[in-house]
């Protein structure tokens, strides 16, 4: 193990024994297609099953870079005026690994003609664990690292989202149960203050073939500076997919989707980091598919 691995490693180990790391939601260039993870209430406000496997691969060349997997699925039930949804994303950082599986279930009501407001709840579990006692560390007899970590603790969130075909918006906060490691590793007793996410976003018609799509994601966390991605999309043909991507003071890229056929669609992107960790590492990568499958009901 490198000492760069050993520093890295248990740098982030501290950060999860004080509860920020096991609070934080991963974030993805791609969000735009990953919204179920961040507020249930997108359950349901596209027509079909709609299905979509994106992985994420931050920081490649440090060794034990964190890496990201997450499936999503939701569904309307239109005679009824209500989706439902799953998701499941495991992320890991060296010996650290989370895993986040969540049921959803939103209403949707008429606000005015075309545009609706969906809200919907979450529940579900999350998996920590921590493979720590191979580590190679300074002081062998820190009794902290002498034991593996393995704790699995409920989910519940909230979210709404207003939508039209020309834009949308929603608030949530998909984890309102505080996550609680063991007592001693904690360090002081502030009071838990769930994470909030904020999006938006808006398209407009450039010409018959051409659309823009600006959005943007800001990630309110407790302990941490404020995150904003700020998105800039565009549609040619209603196939082709491209743009630029920028999260504030950390990270910067661009993407490509395309829609090959009216049912599935792939796409990557490509991140170079912003920060002082530029200089360790060759940038982020993302792939992403997504299927839709009409006729369910």
């Amino acid at each position: 193990m490198t000492s760069l691995y050993r520093i890295l490693s248990v740098s982030i180990l501290l950060l999860v024994f004080n509860n920020l790391w096991s609070q934080e939601e991963p974030l993805y260039t791609n969000y735009i297609n990953n919204t179920l993870e961040l507020n249930p209430a997108i359950a349901g406000t596209q027509d079909g099953l709609n299905m979509n496997l994106l992985t994420r691969h931050q920081w490649v060349g440090i060794e034990g870079y964190p890496a990201s997997y997450s499936f999503g699925a939701h569904t309307p039930y239109q005679k009824q005026n209500f989706g439902i949804g799953l998701s499941l994303m495991t992320d890991r950082v060296g010996p650290v690994k989370n895993t986040h599986f969540k049921a959803s279930y939103a209403y949707q009501i008429t606000v005015s003609r075309g545009t609706y407001l969906s809200m919907g709840l979450n529940a579900g579990f999350t998996n920590f664990s921590a493979a720590i006692s191979d580590l190679e560390l300074s002081e062998s007899n820190d009794h902290h690292f002498e034991n593996d970590l393995n704790r699995t603790s409920p989910i519940f969130g909230v979210g709404f989202y207003l939508y039209a075909d020309e834009y949308f918006a929603g608030v949530s906060s998909p984890r309102l149960i505080h996550v609680k490691l063991e007592e001693e590793y904690r360090e002081s007793d502030v009071p838990y203050n769930p994470s909030i996410f904020l999006m938006g976003g808006y398209k407009f018609k450039i010409d018959y073939e051409w659309q823009f799509l600006p959005s943007a994601l800001v990630a309110v966390i407790p302990g941490s500076p404020v995150s904003a991605d700020i998105t800039t999309r565009f549609l040619y043909q209603d196939q082709y997919y491209m743009g630029a991507h920028y999260r504030i003071g950390d990270a910067a890229g661009l993407f490509f989707n395309v829609q090959i056929t009216e049912f599935l669609k792939a796409g990557y992107a490509f991140d170079f980091t912003l920060n002082k960790l530029s200089r360790v590492n060759s940038g982020s990568h993302e792939f992403m598919v997504a299927y839709r499958l009409d006729n369910l009901w």
